[in-house]
């Protein structure tokens, strides 16, 4: 089977590591530079374990990081680890097409995808395909030219959140607030972040109370963060945000599938997103492997087999759940960011 893969992230290279062990050569495009990624502070869980562990990196990042509730009898729950580390063992040995953007799905006289036409350095490129896999974001550009679906619902609230490179005492810490928010922190061997719920305001208005206010607020609702905290010294490190929920009623049409970020995303206290997505990975190649010859069968068999794992997460992400009483919640005086008049 032709197989190309759109987006060169953590499952688009771990899908094309799983096809390789087992005979498959997909191409894999990918619009950023070789070796480009944002450095960032990674939360490994445990839904991603069994794909690295196949593909032969899961120690290595394991080893990198740091155990997040790890008990006597099984591994952690989830690692905490640099992106970059991760990121960097995927890389290393996959051939990749990178400063390559596909520009429109390529479809024969029924309608069918059968590759991608894309805008490399040396100008126009085509690649047939029997399968194109769309792992290029919640935005997926590739989900919406094959007419995919995507259901993008805004969560309730906003999202304030801080990298340091102070590390935390602890790996991972969180709690919620009296109108359901949340707030937590994770830390690994070269540093630290953080992340609450705060009201839809803008980041203006987030920023204003000033980082003396925020650090407090942080150490104080928070305590484990506190030596995390510590370490921000510049407005620069601290980033406000929207974050939405998203779901694909639909994950494939002849031709094209959807996986990772591109097929669902959930809210931020989950801490599944990319974890699920490396899961979706490795179901995929089963089901590629299953019907080498028949890439429509292949999807069939991924959405039956996949479904069942992915659809309760959606249902159930907390975030989902917020939106229902929204409206009828408010935080406690000292919870509430930005704070009311005077409380700073």
């Amino acid at each position: 089977m032709k197989v190309v893969i759109v987006g060169g992230g953590m499952v688009g290279m771990t899908l094309a590591h799983l096809l390789r062990k087992r005979g498959v050569e997909p191409t894999v495009v990918e619009r950023a530079p070789a070796g480009h990624y944002i450095p960032r502070g990674y939360m490994l869980g445990f839904q991603g374990y069994e794909a690295l562990q196949e593909i032969g990196i899961f120690d290595e990042v394991r080893d990198a990081g740091r155990a997040i509730a790890p008990r006597p009898d099984h591994g952690p729950v989830a690692v905490a680890v640099r992106f970059g580390a991760l990121i960097e063992a995927l890389q290393r040995d996959l051939p990749m097409v990178n400063d390559t953007t596909v520009t429109e799905l390529l479809r024969d006289d029924d309608g069918r995808v059968v590759g991608v036409a894309a805008e490399g350095p040396d100008g126009p490129v085509t690649f047939e395909s029997d399968l194109v896999v769309a792992c290029d974001g919640a935005g997926s550009p590739t989900r919406a030219k094959a007419g995919l679906e995507a259901e993008i619902d805004p969560l309730p609230e906003a999202s304030l959140s801080f990298m340091s490179p102070s590390v935390a005492d602890t790996s991972f810490a969180m709690a919620y607030m009296s109108d359901g928010g949340h707030i937590g922190m994770l830390s690994w061997a070269e540093g630290s972040a953080g992340w609450r719920s705060c009201e839809r305001v803008g980041a203006e208005a987030a920023l204003a109370p000033g980082l003396d206010a925020i650090k407090e607020m942080w150490a104080r609702l928070l305590p484990p963060s506190a030596s995390a905290i510590e370490g921000v010294t510049s407005l620069d490190q601290i980033r406000y945000s929207e974050p939405a929920l998203l779901r694909c009623p639909r994950w494939w049409t002849p031709g094209v599938v959807v996986i990772g970020d591109a097929a669902h995303f959930f809210g931020p206290e989950t801490g599944i997103s990319s974890a699920i997505g490396l899961g979706d990975a490795e179901a995929l190649t089963q089901a590629i492997l299953q019907y080498p010859d028949d890439p429509d069968a292949a999807c069939r068999s991924y959405e039956t087999w996949r479904a069942p794992v992915v659809r309760p997460y959606e249902a159930n992400d907390p975030g989902r759940h917020r939106m229902l009483v929204a409206d009828t919640r408010r935080p406690l005086p000292d919870e509430r960011w930005p704070p009311e008049d005077g409380a700073a």
